[in-house]
């Protein structure tokens, strides 16, 4: 069994491969000893990877937070805010992050709960 700090670098570098449009299979070949081990963890992160989508905001997003970052850095905030117009951007933004936090909270738990199913079977 593969000890935690070298799952998690070989995880961590597929995911870099993933974002660079790669795929898992290299690591499978590389590692072929923990094949069973890093199948399942792999085929996750890149169903996970496929689930994300990039999101790009709009410039009138952009410029606002932008003024909001600088009033709040002067502790002041006098000037006045003009109404917005569409909450929807922000709450897309929201969702996905929501979104990916449920995602990272969930590869967290079957890692936890894998490890802890083959300690179980090993005693």
């Amino acid at each position: 069994m593969m000890d935690d700090r070298t799952l998690t670098e070989i995880l961590a570098a597929h995911a870099d491969h993933l974002n660079r449009g790669g795929d898992g299979a290299d690591y499978l070949v590389m590692f072929a000893d923990h094949r069973d081990q890093l199948a399942p963890l792999l085929t996750l992160a890149e169903r996970v990877k496929r689930a994300l989508v990039p999101m790009q905001a709009s410039p009138l997003f952009r410029d606002r937070l932008r003024h909001d970052l600088a009033t709040a850095a002067l502790g002041r905030r006098d000037t006045p805010q003009p109404a917005r117009p569409n909450h929807r951007l922000e709450l897309v933004i929201g969702a996905a992050a929501i979104g990916v936090s449920v995602s990272l909270v969930g590869l967290v738990a079957y890692l936890r709960r894998s490890r802890g199913t083959r300690t179980v079977r090993a005693a």
